[in-house]
């Protein structure tokens, strides 16, 4: 048995001061007064204020793994990455995270035309650049897709495919996901106090699934691998070990606010593009859950979530644990709908802060954005995640953006729900063992902070020490 001591731990939504902990066999035992604890040469004393280790709910670990290798291009503008490509020393270049809707048209077109083998990813995923040079190489053209999924400039294509046009391309990308990787991406989630990770990067299962972690993951399955994993009988929930466990199926509905192919009903304030129709995308809902497989479908515009919405309903004598991700832009006639049907939303708040500029761009004061508080109402639960690499995974900075908005701020939570949402509630809803809480029971995840928790501390605290099962496995 291991013994803990701290300057507080966070407990049913409250610090309680001077208290401590006892770990065995991987799960906390007692919760208890420091003074009600003996101490000894084996107790460890903690030099901060115990929660529960936080639970990210949306990763992609393959893209975060690409981003910690190669070029991160998350503060280019024109001229920075012009000038990142021209440096680049190995072929082809590789960037990753560069938001798109900062860089010109003329300047993809500049590097479409560059004699240099180049793929760049863009900050929300959904769109894909690739240099004619390298597309050549590879016998890649654009030849049979539709408009509305590249980008041409002057009638010309520059080298931009979005969303399901980005299959045509996927093949050219390098995943750098090895032990090496594997453990700064590790540190990357344990400095941040997460220990438990939701991964939507289906192709990097089979490494996860046989490597020795210091994080939990929760895998979710690609809809195009739904058939293999029926015939497997993998069902969601299935642990595999202490640190993998099978979770939904993905599925995508539509593209992104970013690349403005997000599906919008009555095409207000702009179409999108729908992936996939009612019929089908509920004919897949049905047969996953038939097998005992839940869906979490991607839904960021007002028609997607709408089709999301309804396919649930109509399944929901099949399973009551579909997620809709994202969630971004719900129409006020759906919200009846939204509150009679069972399913988990899975938010991230930061997209709301760093998606301020393009909701006041594209959105046209659209009512119920981010709406993290209206959502929370009607379904009394809400899980967090920041899409990593997409946004920084910083529970903190997340916690933040849930608390603190400069637009429609009354979409903002209080502090505890957003903790929760964080903890509680995604280790009740991720198909996982009990986590998420320090309570007698359950797994010994923790991590430790330099304050408790307040509004006005949230961006300057800071991570002292992370544990799994007990086992102190980063400390800064």
């Amino acid at each position: 048995m291991k013994k803990f001591v701290s300057k507080g731990i966070y407990k049913d939504g409250k610090i309680l001061e001077n208290y401590g902990f006892t770990v065995e066999n991987g799960v906390f035992k007692d919760i208890l007064p420091n003074s009600e604890i003996s101490q000894g040469i084996d107790t460890i004393s903690l030099d901060g204020f115990v929660y529960p280790a936080f639970i990210e709910s949306h990763a992609h670990i393959g893209e975060l793994a690409n981003m910690l290798q190669y070029i991160n291009g998350e503060m280019f503008d024109d001229s920075t990455l012009l000038q990142a490509v021209e440096e680049a020393k190995h072929m082809p270049v590789f960037i990753f995270n560069v938001d798109f809707n900062k860089i010109s048209t003329d300047t993809f077109k500049t590097l479409f035309k560059m004699n240099k083998d180049i793929f760049i990813q863009s900050k929300d995923e959904h769109s894909t650049f690739v240099s004619k040079k390298l597309l050549d190489k590879n016998h890649i053209s654009s030849d049979g897709l539709d408009k509305g999924s590249i980008t041409l400039k002057d009638g010309e294509f520059i080298g931009i495919f979005k969303d399901n046009a980005i299959k045509r391309v996927n093949g050219l990308k390098k995943v750098a996901l090895d032990k090496n990787t594997l453990n700064k991406v590790e540190d990357y989630f344990l400095s941040r106090g997460i220990v438990s990770v939701t991964n939507f990067d289906y192709y990097t299962e089979e490494f996860l699934r046989k490597s020795d972690l210091r994080i939990r993951i929760v895998q979710g399955i690609a809809v195009d691998y739904l058939n293999d994993a029926i015939k497997a009988h993998i069902k969601t929930g299935d642990i595999v070990s202490d640190s993998f466990i099978w979770g939904p199926v993905k599925v995508f509905l539509d593209g992104s606010l970013g690349s403005q192919t997000c599906a919008m009903k009555d095409e207000r304030p702009f179409k999108g593009l729908l992936l996939l129709s009612e019929k089908e995308f509920t004919e897949i809902v049905k047969e996953a859950n038939e097998n005992e497989l839940n869906i979490a479908v991607h839904a960021i515009g007002s028609k997607a979530v709408n089709i999301a919405l309804k396919a649930f309903k109509t399944c929901e004598h099949l399973s009551q644990l579909n997620r809709i991700e994202h969630l971004q832009f719900i129409n006020e006639e759906d919200l009846t709908l939204l509150r009679e049907t069972p399913f988990i939303p899975s938010m991230q708040p930061i997209h709301a802060t760093s998606d301020e500029t393009l909701y006041k761009t594209y959105m046209d004061n659209f009512r119920y954005a981010y709406a993290w508080n209206t959502v929370y109402n009607e379904k009394g639960v809400i899980i967090f995640g920041s899409d990593v690499p997409v946004e920084d995974a910083s529970p903190l900075k997340g916690i933040y953006s849930a608390t603190h908005r400069d637009y429609l701020t009354e979409e903002q939570v209080p502090l505890d729900v957003a903790i929760g949402a964080y903890t509680e509630f995604g280790g009740k809803y991720n198909y996982s063992r009990k986590q998420g809480k320090i309570e007698k029971g359950y797994l010994s995840d923790f991590t430790v902070l330099k304050n408790p928790l307040k509004e006005d501390n949230l961006l300057n605290n800071a991570v002292i020490l992370t544990a799994k099962g007990g086992e102190i496995v980063w400390k800064k």
